[in-house]
């Protein structure tokens, strides 16, 4: 069973809990208006703040587990992980061959904003955000190492192709119910791109 029938039952709930707030907002105060000629009244007042409190109260509730509840990458009750590799291939570039270019920013002052790479029949690129390159003596750049990889295998990999391969991880929301009260059961929680280069003059900057 998916949980994520929770997480889209509450969000019907708080449509219908915003439905009948303004209804019957706009409904007593026809009926105060009709019955009383007045337009204000304390007591129907208190209710409809108390309602309307109650309707943002819940619609902040339902976006903060659906759209802004961060994931503890560590946390293996919530979340899988899954993990590929690849040798990196050198690339033609306009400044000659390399394994990484560092496509910078043409505005401001020109930070990295992604990563192109090649590996086997394939170009690639990569958010900057979601991705860094290791080119010294660790195999783990110090951005990538919060990430739950696997040590052993990217010690393996290191050895195996030289220090040039790229290593991806993917992580994805268990279907829990806590998961599922946010319909994120079974989505990707995140991605990073590991790039192990021999050195920093294998990067062309772009």
């Amino acid at each position: 069973m998916n949980w994520n029938w929770l997480g889209w039952l509450c969000w019907l709930a708080v449509v219908v809990l915003c439905v009948f707030t303004v209804k019957y907002i706009r409904n007593h105060q026809l009926m105060l208006i009709a019955k009383t000629k007045k337009r204000f009244s304390s007591k129907l007042f208190i209710r409809y703040v108390l309602l309307t409190i109650l309707s943002l109260a819940c619609i902040g509730l339902m976006a903060y587990f659906t759209f802004f509840r961060s994931v503890d990458v560590h946390n293996t009750q919530a979340v899988t992980t899954s993990e590929t590799y690849e040798p990196l291939q050198l690339g033609n570039t306009k400044h000659g061959f390399y394994y990484v270019v560092a496509n910078r920013s043409r505005m401001g002052k020109h930070p990295v904003v992604s990563y192109t790479y090649w590996t086997k029949n394939s170009k690639n690129t990569t958010d900057s955000r979601f991705g860094s390159i290791a080119d010294s003596n660790s195999y783990i750049s110090t951005q990538a190492s919060v990430y739950p990889w696997n040590k052993k295998r990217l010690k393996e990999e290191n050895r195996r192709t030289g220090r040039a391969f790229v290593a991806q991880m993917t992580i994805h929301y268990k279907n829990t119910p806590l998961n599922g009260l946010g319909v994120r059961c079974g989505r990707v929680a995140t991605t990073y791109t590991l790039l192990r280069i021999p050195g920093a003059n294998m990067i062309d900057l772009n």
